[in-house]
């Protein structure tokens, strides 16, 4: 599925029980932001931007997304950065796919813990 949040297109594909979601933006390359030296204040937030855009992306709300399982949150800031804020009950994963970053969600999954007696 791809849709548009604002300057950025956002192409979202499920398989094998995970979610595939990679960034692009026509106004320019899209990546994700590694090095984010500003303080947190979600544990559980990816932050993606623009480099070197032809224009500024226009700051936008928070709105959900909801695919099969999988639900996230994304928002531009006044910056221009794209923020996408998932659940706690997700792991992520950031490869290259066609030479863009692209980010894997996936349920965690309850781990079985025996007790062991003496």
């Amino acid at each position: 599925m791809q849709f548009t949040f604002g300057s950025y297109n956002i192409i979202t594909h499920e398989l094998d029980q995970k979610l595939s979601v990679q960034v692009t933006s026509e106004l320019g390359e899209v990546y994700l932001n590694n090095n984010d030296n500003r303080t947190s204040d979600f544990p559980n937030e990816i932050c993606f931007y623009i480099k070197n855009p032809t224009q500024k992306p226009e700051a936008k709300g928070l709105k959900k997304f909801t695919f099969g399982d999988y639900t996230f949150i994304l928002g531009i800031n006044y910056a221009g950065e794209l923020f996408l804020f998932h659940s706690v009950k997700l792991t992520i994963g950031k490869k290259l796919i066609d030479g863009r970053d692209t980010l894997t969600l996936a349920l965690l999954k309850d781990l079985k813990s025996k007790l062991i007696r003496a």
